[in-house]
């Protein structure tokens, strides 16, 4: 069933007036990865009422730099950010099935942000309330619009950004696909969403894949003009922090400028001019994006 202007949030509390839904789950499942020869998890949610019905939405959300472990032990580090900090440990009632896959280390163990990280930095699922959100911005660069297109400043960075992701590309979507399968996804109603690094992977996977996603949302990653035309009929939602000093402004605009050209109708363009790199929080905090991905179906 498509859905349009409606909130699936406002239908969920009447649903629960009725009847007491089952608690949601978040679950540890394990493959085989053929690239890395190893046994890894992935991190997947079941939502509230999971069991009475199926046919549920699907998110697949694909993290940041900062959130590559080993499968195994480092897993818990996924939940830092997105979806699932949303609905497991903020315990907001998401209406949908999330998958979180998890990147290896590859050369990126000496990195700061990794190597100084700690197992207590892992936001844990209270047994009420929610987390506090930062009230604003903290760092220290003013507001600046950097609209430029000059491509040919883009090339060095986003060439390095293409890999990442890609790596596991295949293996993301067999995870997807046994998830679909097992636990009752709707194969119409599947959004891609990452940030970071995971935002040039849901450019790249989507342009890969662009029957198998009934929207997208790339958020502090931008995408490769040459990706339009396959992307050219996904519904897209961009966003990027106005303050971000390690994704700009500037590089944002090759691809979605190709998109408009390819004849795209459905493209959102969303800056943050406030926010930094870590621009994710305010969006994934907030509504717009669920209720946005829930009016869309293959």
């Amino acid at each position: 069933m498509k859905l349009l202007k409606c909130s699936f949030f406002a239908a969920l509390v009447v649903v629960n007036v009725a009847v007491a839904a089952s608690e949601p789950q978040l679950l540890r499942p394990t493959y085989h990865s053929e690239v890395l020869n190893a046994e890894r998890g992935y991190l997947l949610y079941l939502p509230p009422g999971h069991g009475e019905r199926d046919h549920w939405p699907v998110i697949l959300f694909l993290h940041g730099n900062g959130e590559r472990g080993d499968g195994k032990g480092e897993l818990d580090y996924v939940l830092k950010h997105g979806p699932l900090f949303e609905a497991w440990c903020q315990r907001r009632d998401l209406p949908f099935i999330i998958i979180s896959p998890q990147m290896p280390m590859q050369d990126q163990g000496e990195v700061s942000y990794i190597k100084n990280r700690k197992p207590e930095d892992i936001p844990r699922r209270l047994a009420s309330g929610r987390h506090p959100y930062p009230p604003h911005y903290s760092g220290k660069d003013p507001m600046q619009g950097q609209l430029s297109e000059d491509f040919s400043k883009v090339q060095g960075n986003a060439i390095p950004a293409r890999r990442g992701w890609s790596l596991l590309a295949d293996e993301v979507m067999g995870i997807l696909d046994d998830v679909i399968s097992k636990y009752g996804g709707d194969p119409r109603r599947v959004y891609l969403t990452g940030i970071s690094m995971g935002g040039f992977g849901t450019w790249t996977l989507a342009s890969e894949h662009p029957d198998r996603f009934a929207a997208i949302a790339p958020i502090a990653g931008f995408g490769m003009p040459d990706m339009a035309p396959a992307l050219a009929k996904v519904p897209l939602w961009v966003f990027a922090g106005g303050r971000d000093t390690t994704v700009r402004l500037a590089y944002f605009y090759p691809a979605l400028n190709a998109l408009e050209k390819a004849g795209h109708r459905d493209v959102r363009f969303t800056i943050e001019a406030d926010m930094g790199h870590d621009v994710w929080r305010r969006v994934y905090a907030g509504l717009d994006l669920y209720d946005w991905f829930l009016s869309h179906s293959n």
